[in-house]
């Protein structure tokens, strides 16, 4: 398995160790517009010590052999080097989210199905234990009927690099890090979301540049049910770790959550008292994607949601620019 790397500026992390895990995988070539980076990162792993070293990816994609590529590049560049590498039929694993813009999304959209090669999006935390299981609980009836959804990702600010201070190069607060929440709230409980309201602003970083530092979404699903994500910057510096994540779901019947950091789900029942439930290991994704691509088995993260979830992203950042509702189901 021949794998290339376009920018070390995302979760590759998570999909090293799934190379690793893979008996035959190898780093061909990396790419970054800082050099130094590169030749570190080619020095640390084992699997990219023989690895081309490029400063730009269009000469990586010129001069390389590869099966799959993990894009992880700034965020305004993705959408160019999704479609070069479609063209070329390389299998992709990018970061999200796949565009910044609607209409990037559609060529995007339009080169990878006319090229028939698998794309996935790192969106890591479906692969996490502790939501893969409150999602089989929920399929159970554990809560019954969901009524309300809440989810949360909070981050220290920390040192931000200058393309995640620009809107251009960003793409917004939203598409950036609400990804993860918003694909929760839809994924975890099995519900499309039929309409979205969203604000964002800067309102305490005026170090972070044209980028929100707090923003929250708001969806109604179609069972009547509503959902919130909220999103933020603030997180203190002395807090424990670098984020904050939570996921609520209530229902008829119950309650069920977790929060980063537990090591378990709480659940709560008429029934029964809050207990905790071990949710077991967790997955890579890399490897599950690495599979579709072999074995042609289904990824958990399939291209369609790929695709979906960045539409919503996108949607949802310009509702909050237009202070608009969104329909995106015809509801009855």
């Amino acid at each position: 398995m021949r794998i290339g790397i376009i920018g070390l500026r995302g979760h590759v992390s998570d999909c090293m160790k799934g190379a690793a895990q893979w008996k035959d995988a190898t780093i061909v070539a990396v790419s970054d517009a800082d050099k130094e980076e590169v030749a570190k990162f080619c020095k640390k792993q084992k699997l990219a010590e023989k690895a081309e070293q490029y400063e730009h990816w269009q000469h990586l994609l010129e001069h390389t052999e590869m099966d799959v590529c993990v894009v992880a590049d700034e965020n305004g560049l993705r959408a160019e080097q999704l479609v070069k590498l479609a063209q070329h039929g390389v299998h992709i694993c990018s970061e999200k989210p796949l565009a910044t813009t609607l209409e990037d999304l559609s060529r995007v959209r339009k080169t990878v199905d006319d090229a028939g090669v698998k794309l996935t999006m790192l969106l890591r935390m479906r692969y996490e234990a502790k939501y893969r299981t409150m999602r089989e609980l929920i399929q159970k009836g554990a809560v019954g009927k969901v009524g309300l959804v809440t989810a949360q990702k909070s981050y220290r600010l920390e040192e931000r690099d200058d393309w995640e201070r620009s809107r251009k190069r960003l793409g917004g607060t939203i598409p950036y890090i609400g990804v993860h929440a918003l694909d929760l709230m839809r994924w975890v409980p099995g519900l499309d979301f039929t309409h979205l309201a969203a604000f964002h602003a800067n309102v305490a970083t005026p170090e972070f540049g044209e980028s929100e530092d707090t923003a929250s979404v708001l969806v109604r699903y179609g069972n009547g049910a509503t959902g919130t994500a909220r999103l933020d910057y603030l997180l203190p510096e002395a807090y424990e770790t670098h984020g904050d994540d939570r996921l609520r779901i209530a229902g008829g019947d119950g309650v069920i959550e977790t929060q980063q950091a537990w090591n378990y789900i709480a659940l709560t029942t008429a029934e029964k008292k809050t207990y905790q439930i071990d949710p077991g290991p967790s997955e890579n994704m890399f490897v599950d994607f690495l599979h579709s691509v072999v074995d042609g088995t289904p990824c958990r993260f399939p291209k369609e949601d790929a695709y979906g979830m960045t539409e919503i992203v996108l949607k949802a950042r310009d509702a909050a620019d237009k202070k608009e509702l969104i329909t995106l189901l015809e509801t009855e």
